[in-house]
């Protein structure tokens, strides 16, 4: 477990430079990419993918949307795969989200999007991966990968921090590439977006050793008897499906992802004091609900835990902990920022209780998760080949 954790810590450290780094060239490259496409061509967006790839694509939905002034619909990539595919209107564009690039599903809906005349775009970490060669045009991350080998030839999986922040800001650059080619964008407002962007890496930066000193002193008051709800809305809403998803990976533990107002119509029915309630709760459209939601837990007796801007002491009432996030975000940039606490809280409590990363100490575990993932047959693809 040790050696898990260290490698995670490292990778959570590594995010506000990779952002920092990254911007510049991955801008170039995009606008390269668009300048010999006719922008009337580009009407219809989608982004796919799977696990933390998806909730990357929900995370950057209102940003792509403010920033192309074109509805991008993030889609579970089965779904899309499967059952949107077929129905897909001319003049789409797909962006297919895969960190190691071998994910079948995603794989699958970027080759029938392709084949139904869609511009494709595989948003991974490699060129030579199947999705790269599978989309027409990639658009290179540069993650460090979630599975690791070591020099000795071991491997390491760890629950993903940096490749979700990667697919994250893959998207968010290509938004502004795609805002400036088809007219949304005037110059100066695409600088300024990618001010805010650039921004963004210092924001993660300052919230960082704080985060982490509340993560160490609360981590152990995580027992196995308790239960975890983690609301958010809007961009943030992805930031709670990230955080479930932290629970799942480095804790073999079961958590409850719920929609900001969703909660009240259901995970309110399970809410008591064995309850922890978390809520992301940034400055924005779903603020005032989220502190009602934080006033009807705390009446049902949960810890109530709650993720908001340094300077907002209305959210800091409202809870029995808070996790404090520099002010002055931008509510579409904040899950850059905001995923920090369950990545620490997630990497601790771990660590504490001797809980090896996925179960991934069970051999047959990973080897099944494996075929799951990576070696589904992609029945649709091979009959159309």
């Amino acid at each position: 477990m040790e050696n898990e954790k260290t490698v995670m810590l490292r990778e959570i450290a590594m995010q506000p430079d990779f952002v920092k780094d990254n911007i510049d060239d991955m801008l170039a490259y995009m606008r390269g990419v668009l300048k010999g496409r006719e922008p009337g061509t580009l009407r219809h967006g989608f982004s796919i993918g799977c696990g933390d790839s998806y909730f990357a694509a929900i995370a950057a939905r209102s940003f792509m949307m403010k920033a192309t002034g074109l509805f991008i619909e993030p889609v579970e990539a089965l779904e899309f795969s499967r059952y949107l595919v077929e129905d897909l209107p001319d003049d789409s564009f797909v962006f297919g989200i895969s960190n190691s690039g071998t994910v079948s599903r995603t794989i699958e809906g970027v080759h029938l999007a392709r084949e139904k005349g869609a511009w494709t775009f595989g948003v991974t970490v490699s060129e030579d991966n199947t999705l790269a060669q599978t989309a027409e045009t990639l658009i290179k991350v540069n993650a460090t990968p979630n599975i690791k080998i070591q020099a000795d030839g071991s491997r390491v999986v760890t629950p993903g921090t940096i490749t979700y922040t990667a697919s994250m800001l893959g998207l968010f650059v290509a938004a502004i590439a795609f805002g400036e080619h088809v007219g949304n964008l005037d110059p100066a407002r695409s600088a300024a977006l990618v001010a805010e962007l650039k921004a963004v890496a210092g924001q993660m930066a300052a919230a960082d050793a704080g985060t982490a000193e509340i993560a160490r002193k609360i981590a152990p008051s995580f027992t196995t008897d308790r239960h975890t709800v983690i609301l958010g809305g809007g961009p943030n809403y992805a930031t709670s499906y990230f955080g479930v998803a932290k629970w799942f990976e480095s804790l073999t533990r079961g958590s409850h992802v719920s929609q900001l107002e969703e909660w009240a119509h259901e995970q309110y029915f399970m809410t008591n004091e064995t309850v922890d309630t978390i809520i992301i709760l940034p400055p924005g459209g779903g603020h005032s609900r989220g502190l009602e939601q934080a006033q009807a837990a705390r009446d049902m007796e949960s810890r109530v835990i709650i993720i908001g801007a340094e300077d907002d002491q209305a959210a800091r009432d409202a809870s029995d902990v808070y996790f404090p996030m520099p002010a002055g975000i931008p509510e579409y940039l904040t899950p850059f920022v905001y995923k920090l606490p369950f990545e620490y809280l997630s990497c601790q409590i771990a660590a504490e209780q001797d809980i090896a990363f996925l179960g991934f100490n069970d051999r047959k575990r990973q080897e099944v998760n494996f075929r799951q993932i990576f070696d589904s047959s992609q029945a649709a693809v091979r009959a159309a080949s």
